[in-house]
């Protein structure tokens, strides 16, 4: 069976199962705990033992906050802040809340921005030397990601960033469905008298 939520999957094929993640190095260092964990590249996916389904989700709940499995954990819009300069790791995508902020690919390649991640202030760029590049982000820039399990929150932050919790834009404000009430209450009176 297959079992799916956001980018994550889960399929299970007799006694193997198959990982489908978002890259995340310390993803990898983890899963490579479970015996048999080996990465399949015709899948591009890790593949390990189908009994150990249980311990790959809690490594994903873990990095990422969430699994493959449906929950209740509420997602909130965090906008980053830069006041320092922040590298990611040699040759590994620089990873915040779970998500990959930004990775580059080689020392003068610049740095390609993740998923769910926009910049509104600034950009990543690549640096290092040839052989041993990554990821930077500048003092100064200021980064959105989006749809972050709130339950993730509690984790580290490299050094010169912070986070604040954006408001949902979607909802609606008090005032906005209070003038939507008067405007339908009129209307229905409006459609009473003519009814009448």
């Amino acid at each position: 069976y297959t079992t799916l939520f956001r980018s994550m999957k889960i399929t299970i094929i007799d006694t193997a199962a198959y990982l489908d993640t978002p890259y995340n190095p310390e993803f990898v260092s983890q899963i490579k705990n479970i015996g048999g964990a080996r990465w399949d590249s015709s899948r591009r996916e890790w593949k390990i033992p189908a009994a150990c389904v249980e311990q790959a989700r809690e490594i994903m709940r873990r990095l990422f906050g969430e699994c493959d499995l449906p929950d209740e954990t509420r997602r909130v819009n965090v906008k980053l802040t830069f006041s320092e300069s922040v590298c990611g790791n040699t040759r590994e995508s620089l990873i915040i809340f779970g998500k990959q902020i930004a990775r580059a690919y080689g020392r003068d390649s610049g740095a390609v921005v993740g998923g769910d991640v926009s910049f509104i202030e600034g950009k990543p760029t690549s640096d290092g030397s040839r052989a041993n590049y990554y990821a930077r982000v500048p003092a100064g820039a200021v980064a959105l990601l989006r749809n972050v399990p709130e339950s993730i929150l509690h984790e580290d932050l490299p050094d010169g960033v912070t986070y604040e919790i954006m408001p949902d834009e979607t909802a609606p404000s008090r005032e906005a469905l209070l003038a939507e009430k008067a405007r339908l209450t009129a209307r229905l009176a409006e459609i009473d008298k003519l009814l009448a």
